[in-house]
Parts: structure tokens; sequence; C-alpha cells
């Protein structure tokens, strides 16, 4: 429980929602399995959804899904469009478009959650327990959209930590999962697979790679039509900003660096072949599916924090809407490519329709879009009958949203960019326009990007 402890004040400790000390930006892009027009997008500033293949957005904020701070989520969008989410306050579920719901596992702590081809749900325990509740460890897998989980297998121990877990698109035999164990305060990772869909996990070579005290080993793509061929990002390789891609044909048994930068690495094994690795201020690159071991340099692409390709081959990428610091602005929080040569605009933050909708008493209507006119944060309709839609206005104040879907007060008819609640001091935050966007929007933590850094490893 000390770790989870640990790891949440540090969390908090950056504050919620849009205010949380970073900067607006993508984190993961996660399609509906069977019906690539609904999507959601994890967010800095929590998720947005869209129905009709990115046309149209509308928001979620963190409280809503019940996290906060510098942690994102783990998402999966299931064939019954159901969206579940890992969070500090448990695994949730959505099933109404409205309401996230604990699962059966109440406020048990799952860090990385996936599905196979077959819709069949993996979700990995990493909960320390306490003095009066075990730890876990298992790996669960349900075939019921997540209704219940009776298989589960162990991988690892308790105290054990998973970055990722991954089936192959091929093959819903075929599982990989990665992470890490503390021992004395040294990391030692772990590797594992499973051939039987998850009903158990044997380990696999994880020796040999290039990693400092503070990496991460993730499960970043499987070659379709070809198991046995894996791929990893090491993150952090040197200690610092540095990420590396290696892989294996052989299923785990040796592996081989194939690619590394001196940024952050998202990377995607395409259906075609292809394999693509994308970076923010690097370049983005690909080796061909004739040529694997050949890099390609692909002339004008975004700058990209994640990637992901749905069943119809475009791949979507996690691009920069505002830019920051030096990295420059794509003019779009959401773009895609389909031959990574033209890259088109999907979502920009400024076009979100506007939040979602839904009924009083839910999470998102009390306390994302609704709010007491009295400033008290409290959205309680007995005690509180002057409900005002504060979360969505400052949103889009500083979002520079054009949406007049609600009607804000006139306490939100200041310039884009203006802390609402309490102004700084002058000359504390001018760091000029950061390539379009308002300028507190353009916000440098360098503490928080170390601590915990976002999730960009989809690969679904």
């Amino acid at each position: 429980m000390l770790r989870k402890l640990a790891i949440v004040a540090v969390l908090a400790a950056a504050g919620l929602a849009h205010a949380n000390g970073r900067a607006p930006n993508t984190s993961t892009i996660n399609f509906r399995q069977g019906n690539d027009a609904d999507i959601a997008a994890g967010m800095t500033f929590g998720m947005v959804i869209s129905h009709d293949s990115g046309a149209t957005w509308h928001w979620f904020c963190e409280k809503a899904i019940l996290y906060g701070g510098m942690y994102d989520p783990d998402y999966v969008y299931t064939p019954s469009g159901a969206v579940f989410a890992t969070t500090f306050d448990g695994s949730l579920v959505m099933r109404d478009g409205c309401s996230f719901q604990p699962t059966q596992f109440a406020k048990k702590f799952f860090s990385s959650i996936t599905q196979g081809p077959t819709g069949a749900l993996f979700m990995a325990a990493a909960d320390v327990g306490d003095v009066s509740t075990p730890g876990d460890a298992k790996i669960y897998r349900s075939t019921d959209n997540g209704l219940t989980f009776p298989t589960s297998a162990t991988a690892g121990m308790v105290n054990d930590w998973y970055n990722s877990i991954e089936v192959a698109p091929t093959d819903a035999t075929r599982v990989y999962l990665s992470g890490y164990r503390l021992t004395g305060g040294v990391r030692s990772f772990q590797i594992y697979k499973s051939v039987n869909g998850g009903t158990s996990f044997t380990p696999v070579t994880s020796t040999g790679f290039t990693t400092s005290d503070n990496s991460s080993i993730d499960i970043v793509g499987i070659k379709a039509g070809t198991p046995d061929t894996v791929f990893v990002r090491v993150t952090l390789q040197n200690g610092g900003i540095g990420d590396a891609i290696w892989r294996s044909d052989n299923g785990g048994t040796s592996w081989t660096r194939i690619l590394e930068k001196t940024d952050e690495i998202a990377f995607v094994a395409r259906a075609n072949g292809d394999l693509v690795a994308a970076t923010r201020n690097s370049g983005t690159f690909v080796a061909r599916a004739a040529t694997p071991t050949t890099w390609e340099t692909v002339a004008g692409a975004p700058h990209i924090n994640c990637l992901a390709e749905n069943a119809a081959g475009e791949l979507w990428a996690c691009t920069q809407n505002f830019g920051a610091m030096q990295t420059p602005s794509d003019g779009a929080g959401i773009m895609k490519t389909t031959d990574l040569t033209s890259w088109t605009s999907v979502l920009k933050y400024q076009d979100i329709a506007g939040p979602v909708e839904c009924t009083a008493g839910t999470r998102q209507h009390d306390q994302c879009v609704y709010d007491c006119a009295d400033m008290t944060y409290e959205a309680n309709p007995a005690t509180c009958p002057n409900l005002v839609p504060r979360a969505w206005c400052s949103l889009r104040n500083q979002l520079g949203i054009s949406s007049t879907v609600l009607e804000c007060p006139a306490l939100f008819d200041e310039p884009p960019g203006q802390d609402l609640t309490q102004k700084p001091p002058k000359g504390c935050c001018e760091t000029g326009d950061g390539g379009g966007g308002p300028a507190a929007l353009v916000i440098s933590l360098a503490v928080g990007t170390v601590i915990v850094r976002t999730r960009r490893r989809k690969v679904r």
C-alpha cells in the first residue's frame, strides 16, 4: 500500500484537471473494436469522445473518470461500446455513455489493460494490498465484455509493477506482459508471455537491454501474422531523455536493438508490415516491410507523442495542438495519415463541440459540466440550486474553444489562458505564444516529466 500512496501523493501534488501542471496534450487514441467511427482519446485534461470518425468531439473531465494530476489512464474501447479505464480508484467501466463505475474488483488497482482480436479483455493487477486485504499481481481475462473475469493467472509476484500487456493482433492465444520488480530500491525488469490466451504465463529473457534506474520496458508491437516477432521500447535508457526499440523474432528468447533516439519514441507495427517510430522533436521514421532493417525519414511529419492504427489502415497520431517550449505547434491535437506523406487534422482543441451532457447526479454533470454559482466547487442540487457550467467554461476559456453550446457567465469572458481563480504575479509566466496557443498553456514542468511519463504505447 505504501507505494500506491506515495504515487498518489506525487500525482495529487500536481493538482487536478487542466490546472495539473501539464500543457494540454493528447496522450492516447483508442478505437472501438469493430467500429472505427467510435474513438476515445485520452487527454491531459480528461478524455474526448467521438462517434463520427472524429468529425465532432465531446469532453469528459478528469473528475468523471476519477483520476488527476500527472497520471494518464489506460483505456480500452470494447465491441459493445463499453470504455474501460485504469485509475487509482480502481478499474472503471462506462457502459451508458456517461458514468464510469467500478468493475467487480472495486478499488483494486490495475496498472495495465488491453483486449485481444476476438474481444477478450485482459487486466493486470498491481495492487500491493494493506493490513486487511492481500495484494494481487494476477492477470485476469474476461470473455463477456468485462462482466466477469473467470480466468486468472500468476506471472510475477505481489509488489511487481506491470507497464504493459498486449495480445498478438492475429493470434488471440499469444499474450505478452512487461513490468519491473523493486528489490532494495533497484529495478529488475520482467517480461512474460502466454501461448494459451492468458491461462498461464512464463518468463522470457529480460536481460541484455541497455537500461537505467529510471527505465521501463513496454510491449509496443507484435507483428501481424507472426506472433513470435515482438517489439519493446526501453525508456530513459541512459538515465535521461532517450528511448530505444528492441526486436525479438523468437518470442523473447533473444533481443536486438533496432533503433534509438535521444527523444521519446512512439511506435507502431502496422498491419501491412511497416514499422513506424515517431518523436516530438527528432523526426519520424519508417522501416518498410520489404526492408525491415532500413529506416527512412518521413518528410513533413508532425511532432508526435503517440500512434495508433485503426482497422482501416489509417495511422492516427497524438500531435501538438499549441506547441510548447522547443516543440512547434502542428495546429491540431490529433492528425492522421494513410501514406505517411499527407497528414490530415482530426481534432483541434478549439473545435471541441462541448461537454458530454449527462443527467444530474452523475459526476460528469455535477462536477465537470456544472458547479455552484458561488464558486464553492460543490454541486449538490439540494444545497446548490444555482448551477453554472463552470468547469466547461473554464476549459473553453483556457483552450480558446469556439463552441457556444452552453452559455458561460461573464466571469469567463476573459482572454484565453487566464487563471480564473488567482492572478499570477506579473512576469511569472510569460513564455511567448509557443507556436499558436495561449501563453498560459505553454508550461514547463521538468520535474513532473521525470517522475511520471505520459502513456504513449497504444498498439491496438
